[in-house]
């Protein structure tokens, strides 16, 4: 076997492990639940993305939706028997909370929303919704299926992932007195400017006469006490931690009122007068 024979054939083998190892990598098999709605079936090829190659479906915002712990993507085009087209994708992330966070940046505050999945809404021909951790989108591509057919399917596929879908857990304990309507909020990092202070509910209040944001971080203690310390050595306040409520004024965020217990913390931002807002505040901490 001469030097060119040896090279070639060390070529091919090179290039087969990495054929093994990209249908270990790549090969994806699409979700059984999803290949049986009803009246519907898949019509062409299915498209899959991951982290690493979701920059090709949607460059611009690609980052953005890694920011809120993406796991993969399908696109999926379906027909019914009538010869109409609709087009799925499925955003599945890291879990049900994180998912919430960037269905909820997309979500307008004047959205009309609709009893699909946990939440979802209609607009510009297309439907929006968030089911456990997917948040699907669902597009009209052919403007002559009835919304009534339209919104059948989006239904059709949050049943198909949770049956009694709801909305995040964490955001049960803000108050309903005041509450500003769609202005629940996951904040994926640094919170308050804080390093580290990721994964904050927020939800915006109107209240005598003023606004102002709740929120709450739910963790390990060694987390909250981690975070806590970080933003007492930012005020230069040197006292112990305990469980207890502060009130500072932050020269960044003006009036803080920030509440430490084991594995929480939970504070009110932006407002001017918090004693105005005590009721919601300790209504929150219980």
């Amino acid at each position: 076997m001469n030097i060119q024979q040896r090279t070639d054939m060390r070529i091919n083998k090179l290039l087969l492990a990495l054929l093994l190892i990209g249908g270990t990598v790549f090969a994806q098999e699409y979700p059984g639940e999803f290949t049986k709605l009803d009246g519907w079936s898949i019509e062409g090829e299915k498209q899959f993305y991951s982290r690493d190659n979701l920059y090709d479906y949607i460059n611009g915002a690609s980052d953005f939706y890694l920011g809120y712990d993406f796991q993969d993507l399908w696109v999926v085009d379906y027909k019914n028997e009538a010869g109409q087209m609709l087009t799925l994708e499925l955003y599945r992330h890291g879990d049900k909370l994180k998912t919430f966070g960037i269905y909820s940046e997309e979500r307008p505050q004047s959205a009309k929303l609709q009893e699909i999945g946990a939440q979802g809404f209609l607009e510009s021909g297309a439907v929006f919704f968030l089911a456990d951790n997917y948040y699907v989108k669902v597009y009209n591509s052919r403007p002559e299926v009835g919304e009534a057919d339209f919104v059948a399917f989006a239904k059709a596929v949050a049943q198909s992932i949770c049956s009694d879908c709801g909305m995040p857990h964490q955001f049960e304990s803000f108050p309903e007195n005041g509450r500003v309507a769609l202005s629940e909020r996951y904040m994926p990092e640094n919170f308050m400017g804080i390093s580290g202070f990721n994964g904050v509910c927020t939800v915006k209040y109107e209240h005598q006469g003023e606004s102002f944001r709740l929120f709450v971080y739910e963790a390990s203690d060694k987390n909250c006490r981690a975070l806590m310390e970080k933003y007492f050595k930012r005020l230069k306040y040197k006292k112990k931690l305990k469980e207890k409520t502060y009130s500072f004024d932050d020269s960044y965020l003006g009036k803080v009122q920030i509440y430490y217990k084991e594995g929480r913390v939970a504070g009110m931002l932006d407002a001017k007068n918090p004693d105005s807002h005590q009721v919601l505040f300790e209504a929150l901490i219980r």
